[in-house]
């Protein structure tokens, strides 16, 4: 890897991608995997990922499967557990569960993290995916009062003595072409990177894509 990308390395970081059955999240766990780090995926129905880190292993990457339940404190901490005991602690949430669950779930999934990553005192990136939105609000631009918006930039604020970052990326309409154009903007904000990057809501026009 050349000087110029070695920023965007995610090798040696532990990774926690929510949700990791949809469509965008499998797409991240893919990209995030081949820049190096190692891969946990999370879902309440882990017999759902088995493929996915089938494929994530045979293209070399280092994989594990964790139940999470984002509706239930204790799932969550049981998966961060199992995480923390093979992997070592979560360096990156990469928090796709907004695309299926009600924002008060969400809000127990980015909070358990936090304190994982604060008794592990390493930093870390927290990446709130807020979900594509039907053709009726093309514009993500217009969501800039989103509650998972509000949220990010609190947390980012209160989290800044503990080294660890809490962005959004806010997707345009899904379409499959879009998926590619994501994979900037994650990389920028889970890796070192963005070390200097918080609280930023970074907006992507599928207009432009």
């Amino acid at each position: 890897m050349s000087d110029l990308m070695q920023p965007f390395s995610m090798a040696g970081k532990t990774v926690l991608v929510a949700d990791a059955t949809t469509r965008l999240g499998a797409h991240f766990a893919r990209l995030i995997s081949l820049a190096g780090a190692r891969v946990a995926l999370g879902a309440q129905h882990p017999s759902q990922l088995e493929q996915l880190a089938a494929d994530l292993r045979w293209e070399g990457g280092e994989v594990l499967i964790v139940s999470l339940d984002n509706a239930r404190r204790p799932s969550i901490e049981a998966a961060l557990d199992v995480v923390q005991e093979r992997f070592g602690s979560v360096d990156v949430l990469i928090n796709n569960s907004c695309e299926h669950e009600h924002m008060a779930l969400n809000n127990h999934l980015v909070h358990c993290t936090s304190l994982h990553m604060i008794r592990a005192e390493r930093g870390g990136s927290i990446v709130n995916i807020e979900p594509p939105r039907p053709i009726s609000v093309p514009n993500p631009c217009l969501r800039s009062n989103s509650s998972l918006i509000r949220m990010s930039r609190a947390m980012a604020q209160s989290l800044t003595p503990h080294r660890i970052r809490v962005n959004v990326i806010a997707a345009g309409r899904d379409k499959g072409a879009a998926l590619q154009k994501l994979n900037g903007p994650l990389l920028l904000l889970a890796s070192g990177a963005g070390a200097s990057v918080t609280g930023a809501v970074l907006h992507i026009d599928s207009h432009n894509i």
